[in-house]
């Protein structure tokens, strides 16, 4: 019972953290396309992305519950190698670049955008922090991707 609730686990974990990554691409580009538009379609494409920063906050933290319960119902730090917990730790910096960079930028591009229409600087510094946020998320995600297969690559070669 205890391994088919792993395994349950380990697939809503990536199921999870795939719609995170998901949503991150199309996050970027909207942040991109919104600055080209005219002030009443952007707001509105604000408001509709909005969903996808909120949905990208509740991934991510099921990413990581499921994780922590694939983890250790297999075992915990005892049976893992030390790739398992770095990618632990890499998690949990992707839900700080989630709730530091990410969705704070979000939201500041929202409030410049629904403010007054002479703040493009201020608007595309916002821009930047998504990028770059989403970005780094995005890097730390395929290190985590390669660290859940490392052994398995070290075996074959």
């Amino acid at each position: 019972m205890i391994y088919l609730l792993k395994w349950i686990f380990v697939i809503l974990h990536i199921i999870t953290a795939a719609a995170w990554f998901g949503l991150g691409l199309r996050l970027a580009g909207r942040a991109r396309s919104v600055l080209a538009m005219e002030e009443s379609v952007a707001k509105a494409l604000v408001d509709d992305a909005q969903r996808s920063v909120y949905l990208m906050n509740i991934f991510i933290v099921l990413t990581l519950v499921f994780s922590l319960g694939a983890f250790f119902l297999g075992g915990g730090f005892a049976v893992y190698s030390p790739a398992y917990h770095t990618s632990l730790l890499l998690m949990l910096l992707i839900i700080l670049d989630q709730f530091l960079l990410i969705r704070p930028g979000w939201n500041g591009l929202q409030a410049t955008l629904a403010g007054p229409s002479d703040t493009g600087e201020a608007a595309d510094g916002f821009r930047k922090r998504i990028a770059m946020g989403v970005g780094v998320g995005h890097l730390m995600w395929l290190i985590i991707l390669v660290l859940m297969f490392w052994n398995q690559l070290a075996r074959a070669f």
